[in-house]
């Protein structure tokens, strides 16, 4: 903790008997300068029985005590009447307050203390240049009591800001609890964490990238639900809108992959994530490209095929059985020109141009498709299950390599 410098002119500059004089004025001195306070700064001017009034009383009081003992004692302890300034710092904070009224404060303070000293010599008649040192040190004793509240006031800001971060992190692990989480729960943290309850959100998950050193603090725009420091690094953008919104985030966290899940209501913040994670795992396989950013929303059909791969096993050794004898060879080559029927239902030459194959070997192939699965073919709903087990099976195999050339 700083230091508070020392007011070494009431030692030094003035006299011990000053105190004697000085002491018996207090008590309309500090009723004057409360009054003043008061009657200047609206912020302050509330009941004197409340906690605010005790500690803005309190504070008056004692630094004018204090101020006349150093006189009479200049090693008088400072510690224990250190923390009342420091407190008034604290108040400050907590109110959500900037210093400057409490600076205010001091001024006057020190102003209707300087106008009874004038009035105080002029009954007293004491010398000039005696009243010059009092007036000196009474602005020295204003700024020391004026950095005690600095400290105090940084104090609280610092306590402050810590336990929003711990409550906004608690927020965002509410609002991804698998289990969901009603709007009135997350309303009821929302307000402590100062983060203004949106109707949609949307959830990003984050995904290191190699060679890139990673943003530690980002700087996040406030309303950025964010946390780098848990297993599964992630943030909750509130209403996001426009046109790259998602830029901002992007520039501010160097050394990340974003994947952004979907747009939902807010309560469904969960769906949002479980997304995002399973994009983030099918970048991870190869199964999505890993481009920066990804968007769910520009693979919708991958991320449903690929959401229960159980089932999609299931569907898979079903609908493909009749490729399962075939080599892996022919399984390829078969399963690729099937799929291409079926998704265009065209002749062998459309057929032959989207494989890059020669028609002829179009046909033949479909020969065999034919042989394979024989009735399937003409079943609507076994030729929809027939693609989406296909679609499948070619998400969850490794990517043909470049050059790599197709056999006819």
């Amino acid at each position: 903790m700083r230091q508070v410098s020392t007011v070494r002119p009431l030692g030094e500059a003035l006299p011990k008997e000053l105190a004697t004089l000085i002491r018996p004025q207090l008590p309309a001195l500090a009723e004057d300068i409360i009054h003043t306070i008061r009657a200047a700064i609206p912020e302050y001017a509330r009941p004197m029985d409340g906690c605010y009034g005790q500690a803005i009383k309190l504070g008056v009081n004692q630094a004018l005590a204090q101020f006349v003992d150093r006189i009479a004692d200049p090693n008088t302890p400072r510690d224990a009447s250190a923390e009342v300034y420091r407190q008034l710092g604290r108040l400050e904070a907590s109110e959500g307050r900037s210093l400057d009224l409490l600076q205010a404060a001091y001024r006057i303070g020190t102003r209707v203390a300087w106008r009874h000293m004038i009035r105080f010599r002029q009954r007293s008649g004491l010398p000039t240049q005696l009243m010059w040192a009092l007036g000196e040190a009474a602005l020295a004793y204003a700024d020391e009591l004026a950095a005690l509240s600095v400290e105090g006031y940084a104090d609280m800001q610092a306590r402050t800001a810590s336990t929003v971060e711990r409550r906004r992190r608690r927020l965002l692990r509410l609002l991804l609890a698998p289990t969901g989480t009603s709007r009135q729960e997350i309303a009821e943290l929302a307000g402590p964490a100062r983060w203004p309850l949106p109707e949609q959100v949307c959830v990003i998950v984050l995904d290191r990238l190699p060679e890139v050193e990673p943003a530690i603090s980002p700087a996040l725009p406030e309303e950025v639900l964010i946390d780098l420091e848990g297993g599964d690094p992630c943030l909750i953008v509130p209403e996001p809108s426009g046109q790259h919104w998602w830029t901002p985030v992007e520039h501010a966290l160097p050394g990340w992959r974003l994947v952004i899940g979907p747009v939902v209501p807010t309560s469904d913040a969960a769906k949002s994530h479980r997304q995002a994670q399973v994009a983030r795992e099918l970048v991870q396989r190869n199964a999505i490209e890993a481009s920066s950013p990804v968007h769910c929303s520009d693979h919708l059909s991958t991320l449903w095929l690929l959401t229960d791969e159980f089932l999609v096993e299931q569907l898979i050794r079903k609908r493909l059985a009749p490729l399962q004898p075939l080599t892996d060879k022919q399984h390829k080559r078969l399963g690729e020109t099937l799929l291409a029927w079926l998704e265009t239902r065209g002749g062998a030459p459309e057929i032959a141009a989207r494989l890059r194959v020669h028609p002829q070997t179009v046909r033949y192939r479909m020969r065999q498709v034919e042989g394979l699965f024989g009735d399937q073919l003409r079943d609507p709903d076994s030729r929809f299950e027939l693609e989406v087990a296909l679609r499948a099976a070619s998400l969850t195999t490794a990517p043909q390599e470049p050059g790599e050339e197709r056999a006819g």
